[in-house]
């Protein structure tokens, strides 16, 4: 039976919901980057992606207790020189609008995110719920950088956000995630990606090893999957990824584990509905 859970713990569980998410503390984290070399942006192909409605069922687990939750993903095309659910036009861009709704017992958070439609690079990102964020990505300029703004407000406290990023950056959440999609995979490929933690205005570092194929059963089917390894911030989220082989390849099952002093915390998702849609005319 699934036990009470305490607010302050319910609230670390739905950030643990994010695969590469905020939550990887700064001392496994880089402010200039993260070490070593990066791969994989070259291979993203957001055109490869298609509208789609895509329904997760989530269980948490941390310290003997565990929360069912619930959660929708939708990537939608939006019309060049539409403005975002934030108010910020995207300047005749055309853009992929990625949308995460989690369900949880105390309410619904909203994490949205628009990205350029080829390279996927982010372009502004909002969340509504038990945080308030609005972020806007201006760039990159001709030296490769990109200029981060906004707020986060928390309690009804406000923290500015204002930095630049060195080269190709993703947001968090399931943005890396989403990325791999719109790859070419295979048995063997292998990704390391600069991913942006606004709460401490800092790049991480999110490894993906494509280690084998497997055949996943879900509430919404059977599917051919690309199983994914995956490391975040040097070993503190760790945890399999099963990548539908069918593109785009949007995510079917994961399971991580998180680790902190508060203990670790294991995370599992797995695919209960999906509706594909026509991809966007001429794309």
């Amino acid at each position: 039976m699934t036990q009470r859970i305490p607010r302050s713990l319910l609230t670390l569980l739905c950030a643990a919901l994010l695969p590469a998410a905020m939550i990887v503390p700064a001392a496994a984290q880089e402010r200039t980057g993260p070490p070593g070399e990066l791969s994989g942006f070259e291979n993203i192909d957001g055109t490869a992606l298609k509208p789609a409605v895509l329904s997760y069922d989530a269980t948490m687990k941390m310290g003997g207790k565990s929360v069912d939750l619930s959660s929708a993903l939708t990537v939608t095309a939006t019309s060049t020189g539409e403005a975002d659910v934030g108010g910020t036009d995207t300047g005749g861009t055309d853009t992929w609008t990625l949308v995460n709704k989690i369900k949880t017992p105390r309410g619904t958070n909203t994490d949205s995110l628009i990205m350029d439609r080829s390279t996927l690079l982010p372009v502004s990102r909002h969340r509504r719920g038990g945080r308030v964020m609005d972020l806007t990505y201006a760039g990159p300029s001709a030296s490769g950088k990109t200029e981060v703004s906004g707020k986060i407000e928390t309690g009804g406290q406000s923290k500015p956000i204002r930095t630049g990023l060195e080269g190709p950056t993703l947001a968090s959440g399931v943005h890396d995630i989403l990325a791999l999609a719109a790859m070419s995979l295979k048995p063997g490929f292998r990704a390391a990606l600069r991913v942006f933690s606004p709460q401490d205005q800092a790049t991480k570092r999110a490894e993906f090893e494509v280690v084998g194929t497997e055949t996943v059963e879900t509430p919404a089917g059977s599917f051919e999957t690309y199983v994914v390894n995956l490391n975040v911030g040097d070993g503190y989220v760790t945890g399999t990824v099963h990548l539908r082989k069918e593109a785009p390849h949007y995510y079917v099952k994961w399971k991580t584990e998180m680790s902190s002093d508060r203990g670790t915390r294991t995370v599992t998702q797995t695919l209960s509905s999906m509706e594909m849609h026509a991809a966007p005319s001429g794309k």
